[in-house]
């Protein structure tokens, strides 16, 4: 049985929003790449985009993916890293950048806090 017409639309217009999604989520974790040499940041990508196509398609109607919610998908994306994701990746890079000079900070102070512990309770194991 076909699907109508409304459906259809509605099935293209989920496509478009995970591409969005998955240009967000790829400019979310693009700090996190530069600042690693390791491909576990590109495998929680691929991960996260196989989830979603894998949802998309346990959406539809016949379980698959269809090749239109599969190009608009790609398009969102594709418009998403053209005209968002120059405005937001620099303020996720500050981000970043702001979050780990916070983790410095606190793995300075738990230094500290543990080396003053070390000195006030001697007798204590580890």
């Amino acid at each position: 049985m076909a699907s109508s017409i409304r459906a259809q639309a509605l099935f293209l217009l989920l496509g478009a929003a995970a591409g969005f999604a998955l240009g967000l989520f790829y400019d979310l974790l693009r700090p996190l790449r530069r600042r690693s040499a390791d491909a576990f940041w590109d495998l929680l990508f691929c991960a996260g985009a196989a989830g979603l196509c894998f949802c998309l398609a346990m959406r539809a109607e016949n379980g698959r993916l269809g090749s239109g919610q599969l190009m608009a998908a790609l398009g969102s994306l594709g418009l998403y890293e053209q005209l968002v994701s120059p405005i937001l990746s620099p303020i996720f890079e500050k981000s970043a950048a702001l979050v780990g000079k916070a983790w410095k900070s606190t793995e300075k102070s738990t230094k500290n806090f543990y080396f003053l512990a070390k000195k006030l309770f001697p007798k204590t194991n580890k």
